[in-house]
């Protein structure tokens, strides 16, 4: 036999010491990591993150609320096209029952702009109750222009 395969010396039949050990820590290590690194993804996945059932509640009722405002407010804005009042007020309705939620809640992203999403929300809350005002009055253009 030539090549790769052939024998060299007894050494090579026996195992070579050497050879063993040099082979042996490397992949004990590697296992070792691996396993590491799988136990810490792992675990991961169990963690609650600081986060209480009162917070949960609260963020997954205005995740809910979430397409009901962005559906209001397109429904707000074509009834006010139409010159539908009673559609104007019900649909302001549902929006300012939203607001207090809003201005209540603790965002979990961009935490430090909180003291201006509540400015938004009380501003988008007088513009609606001008808005009804207005539409209540016949006055759908000026109402259009508030909202």
């Amino acid at each position: 036999m030539s090549g790769f395969w052939r024998l060299r010396n007894i050494d090579d039949i026996n195992g070579g010491g050497k050879m063993k050990t040099k082979c042996a820590i490397p992949t004990i290590l590697l296992v070792l990591g691996l396993l590491t690194i799988y136990g810490q993804a792992f675990a991961h996945g169990t963690e609650k993150h600081g986060k209480s059932k009162p917070a949960d509640t609260q963020m997954k009722k205005l995740h809910d609320m979430m397409p009901m405002f962005s559906l209001a407010s397109a429904k707000l804005e074509a009834a006010i096209e139409k010159g539908d009042a009673a559609v104007v007020e019900a649909e302001a309705g549902k929006i300012l029952s939203a607001l207090p939620d809003l201005k209540k809640s603790k965002p979990h992203k961009n935490v430090k702009q909180r003291s201006k999403f509540v400015e938004l929300a009380k501003k988008q809350e007088q513009a609606v109750i001008v808005t009804v005002d207005l539409a209540k009055s016949g006055d759908f253009t000026r109402g259009k222009s508030s909202l």
